[in-house]
């Protein structure tokens, strides 16, 4: 399934250390489905993250179209790359490129380069990376199914189903089908 990355501009009220507050801007990338759904997941998100008044001046569908995270705590900034993925008309013979874009996060440009270039290592058509650039994207929020939610630590489930009652469960949905 292919992702649909929407980026949402969040203003908002910030109190600096010094104590003084001020209005600030920031960008979130998040995978939805569709605007409505976007603009319910970034509220949702922000209500964990600000405290006070805040609202979306701006919601758009992005061009990303892959993001390239990492397990580094040090990489907390988001680089936007263009990459022309390059292939062969095989009448004419002439080279055509298309170009994709990629959020890959990194600590430096130089780290962006060489996350993005792993992440680009298992491609079997060639690829010319065009562009480099530092992003204002403060945080990516990917769509994660109900299955893959982490669960908090807090929450306990009821009762852990055994293979035979689940495989019970598939058999009585299979009988069901074949009734209706």
């Amino acid at each position: 399934m292919t992702a649909n990355w929407f980026e949402a501009k969040v203003k908002y009220t910030k109190v600096d250390e010094d104590g003084r507050a001020r209005k600030v801007s920031d960008s979130y990338l998040l995978d939805a489905m569709s605007y409505t759904e976007a603009e319910s997941r970034i509220m949702n998100e922000m209500e964990s993250v600000i405290s006070g008044d805040y609202y979306i001046s701006n919601l758009k569908k992005s061009n990303i179209t892959e993001v390239v995270p990492s397990e580094d705590e040090n990489d907390d900034r988001w680089y936007k790359a263009k990459v022309a993925i390059i292939d062969a008309d095989e009448v004419s013979g002439k080279e055509k490129s298309s170009f994709q874009y990629y959020l890959v996060a990194a600590s430096n440009i130089n780290r962006a380069l060489e996350n993005l270039e792993k992440a680009l290592s298992t491609f079997i058509v060639p690829y010319e990376i065009a562009s480099i650039a530092d992003t204002t994207i403060m945080d990516v929020y990917p769509y994660l199914a109900d299955g893959e939610r982490p669960i908090p630590e807090n929450l306990k489930p009821l009762v852990e189903e055994t293979e035979e009652e689940i495989e019970e469960i598939e058999e009585f949905e299979e009988d069901e089908d074949m009734n209706v």
